[in-house]
């Protein structure tokens, strides 16, 4: 009989609750830390936002599965063109099914890594940590085989690999975790594996949690290094997901190895942060639900000159079509791809593209296939708008914050204060349009956002240009996918299909 405490027994219960809806995909990391730098009166650097992490760290209306692991969801901005053409926006959304029952999931073989250096004492880090990993073991199983690893100047097995059982050594081994020292991530990270593969089975999801809040600067620290280490165990079907929390962390590092271990990539910027983080950690992470999943383009009626929300190189062919390898899932997941098309004439009804993914259902161990081939019509006349659907306008938006952050970093860096905060100012006026559609309590904290991020910059300006002069730079025209050409534009965050 299982004897572990109620009250997080039901703290878990309740967290499942919140996942109804796609949570977001598990690599998310820059819109946390872009948050938080803002909150401290910062620039945020171009070189740490991912646009795919960034969009996908939002919740996502999609379709949950019926009968099988994943669904597809296809949606236009708009199906209908003028004769002349235009663009054609396309959300690619892909939900994985809601968690099981802890009885029903994988058996799971894990190490917790966790920092335990002396920064880790910092604004009461440890005891908010304490308080999540506490939620996060309470989910798991009697027969889940569980190791947790500590780390400072050196690493230590501060419980080693053994079956949950009722789970009574939980709350004494979490409670001794006292931060000092410094950080041997190496050390820490190779005893995790080390510990995961004495178990390793090929019927248990084999994985090992990597949390961090510094920067590696005792033993092993150079990255390539770390990464190529993890690589062995990672190839040998041990897989990792990262945590960072704080800001001094290398956060390269981090998002590598997350991505070659097949797992997540999480920053944690708040208690709020930590709870959210490893309450999906225990909804998704220790229930996979799909591997080796891919998406592949087609284009029928127009040319694929964009793709937002993945992070990588795609593979073409000669009839320019592409495969584009995405993240594993797990239950209750959700992934969106934006892809733009350029369609030059139509007078009659045609297929768009054909979309396919194919992915490895991990419950049935089996190859399983989804397509759609969505259709565009000749537009009856008047007002003609390429992001008609509000969901798909959302999450363009989205995206054109993120693009925004970036310009408003290389504004900064050229001394173009004015310019960063009108662009700021902006991008917060149109986030609260955005927010007012669709209601999105998600929205109406990114307009706080950049509304607090004018307040940096009008400190870099040395005056408010709100309270002294009028912004001299119009709102982006409706249904833009960019932010206000007076801005300069970066090396465009996306790939370009010729």
């Amino acid at each position: 009989m299982n004897t572990r405490i109620p009250i997080l027994s039901l703290l878990f219960a309740a967290a499942m609750a919140l996942f109804a809806v796609g949570c977001a995909a598990p690599q998310d990391a820059s819109k946390s830390y872009s948050r938080a730098v803002i909150d401290r009166g910062e620039i945020v650097p171009a070189a740490r936002i991912r646009e795919a992490e960034y969009l996908n760290y939002y919740d996502q209306q999609l379709p949950e599965p019926a009968n099988e692991a994943l669904a597809l969801d296809v949606r236009l901005g708009n199906a209908s063109l003028p004769a002349e053409g235009g663009d054609v926006w396309v959300q690619i959304g892909l939900q994985a099914r809601s968690p099981r029952s802890p009885q029903q999931r994988t058996p799971l073989n894990l190490a917790l890594v966790l920092d335990r250096s002396g920064s880790m004492g910092d604004f009461d880090k440890m005891n908010y940590l304490k308080q999540a990993l506490r939620v996060f073991l309470s989910s798991l199983r009697p027969d889940d085989i569980v190791a947790i690893v500590a780390y400072n100047d050196e690493a230590t097995v501060i419980h080693p690999a053994a079956p949950v059982g009722d789970g009574a050594w939980i709350d004494a081994v979490v409670s001794q975790l006292q931060p000092n020292g410094r950080t041997n991530l190496y050390d820490g990270l190779m005893l995790g594996f080390q510990e995961v593969d004495k178990h390793f089975d090929i019927r248990r999801n084999n994985r090992v949690i990597l949390l961090t809040d510094g920067i590696a600067n005792v033993g092993v620290i150079d990255a390539d290094a770390i990464a190529a280490d993890a690589r062995r165990y990672n190839e040998r079907g041990v897989y990792l997901s990262t945590i960072g929390l704080g800001l001094n962390f290398n956060d390269e590092l981090l998002s590598a190895l997350a991505r070659q271990g097949n797992g997540a990539y999480h920053f944690i910027d708040s208690a709020e942060e930590m709870e959210k983080v490893f309450r999906e950690e225990a909804a998704g992470l220790v229930e996979k639900v799909a591997r080796d999943v891919t998406l592949r383009i087609e284009p029928a009626g127009g040319a694929l000159v964009e793709l937002v929300g993945y992070e990588g190189e795609p593979r073409l062919d000669a009839n320019h079509g592409l495969t584009i390898k995405l993240q594993e899932m797990g239950a209750g997941d959700s992934q969106v791809v934006l892809v733009r098309f350029r369609v030059e004439f139509m007078t009659t009804p045609k297929p768009l593209a054909h979309f396919v993914v194919r992915y490895t259902d991990v419950f049935a161990d089996r190859p399983r296939e989804l397509s759609e081939t969505p259709l565009i019509y000749p537009a009856q006349g008047g007002f003609y708008e390429a992001l008609q659907d509000v969901q798909v306008r959302r999450n363009v938006t989205i995206v054109r914050s993120a693009r925004a952050l970036k310009q408003i970093d290389a504004l900064f860096n050229q001394g173009r204060y004015l310019e960063a905060w009108e662009l700021a100012r902006n991008m917060e006026a149109e986030l609260r349009a955005m927010a007012a559609q669709t209601e999105d309590a998600q929205l109406v904290e990114d307009a706080d956002l950049f509304r607090r991020y004018q307040m940096t910059l009008a400190r870099a300006l040395g005056y408010d240009p709100a309270l002294e002069r009028p912004s001299s730079v119009s709102p982006p025209e409706e249904g833009s996918a960019f932010p206000p050409a007076s801005a300069p534009t970066p090396t465009p965050p996306i790939i370009e299909i010729k």
